[in-house]
């Protein structure tokens, strides 16, 4: 079983991205995610549509749709270790758009 998980705002993520899986401070980051190199990575949910009795058939239509998620490569001294950001990402551009700084 893998170990409970800390939860926190996406605002907290530069300053959380800052400690390693061992909750140790990584040498040579200082927590700005915005000089690391974005990636983006496409994943697809998909659902079973059932029928009207909520059978589900060799027939049964697949819909699936687009899911954007983000991340950012990152170095400290022990080398590149990567955070996800995708909600993070969304809360920093609604921050810009509010400040006219994206259109």
């Amino acid at each position: 079983m893998t170990p409970p998980i800390l939860s926190f705002p996406p605002s907290r993520l530069p300053h959380e991205s800052r400690c390693n899986a061992k909750n140790e401070f990584r040498k040579g980051f200082d927590g700005d995610l915005e000089k690391c190199e974005l990636l983006e990575m496409l994943q697809y949910e998909c659902d079973v549509k059932r029928g009207m009795d909520g059978s589900v058939t060799r027939d049964s239509r697949v819909v699936c749709w687009p899911v954007e998620r983000l991340f950012r490569r990152c170095k400290d001294r022990e080398g590149t270790f990567m955070v996800e950001t995708t909600v993070w990402e969304g809360e920093k551009r609604a921050r810009e758009r509010l400040r006219g700084e994206v259109r």
